[in-house]
């Protein structure tokens, strides 16, 4: 077996390429730009955490730090984290 290095989608996961280790969000991933392209809204700078499948508690788990995320409102990738003026209380939501 032979592999392509210059191949875009060489690390390509279900259509999302790992991008790195975020400071805050940790692990992230962003669309593979080869079999999605690349979001006309954000030009491609939206981010998804790894460690996250629910909004929600991603939600929760940057209001427990004072910051909420600014979400594409085209790919729903995080673009950027904005502080708040309050850190409120968070409730957990049950397992998944």
């Amino acid at each position: 077996m032979s592999f392509n290095l210059a191949d875009p989608c060489l690390w390509c996961i279900e259509q999302n390429t790992p991008a790195g280790v975020h400071d805050i969000l940790g692990p992230v991933y962003v669309p593979c730009p080869v079999c999605l392209g690349r979001c006309q809204l954000c030009e491609g700078e939206g981010i998804f955490p790894a460690d996250f499948v629910c909004l929600p508690c991603l939600r929760q788990k940057l209001a427990a730090v004072g910051l909420a995320p600014i979400m594409c409102a085209h790919c729903s990738g995080v673009v950027d984290l904005i502080p708040t003026d309050t850190a409120p209380e968070v409730i957990p939501h049950g397992h998944h």
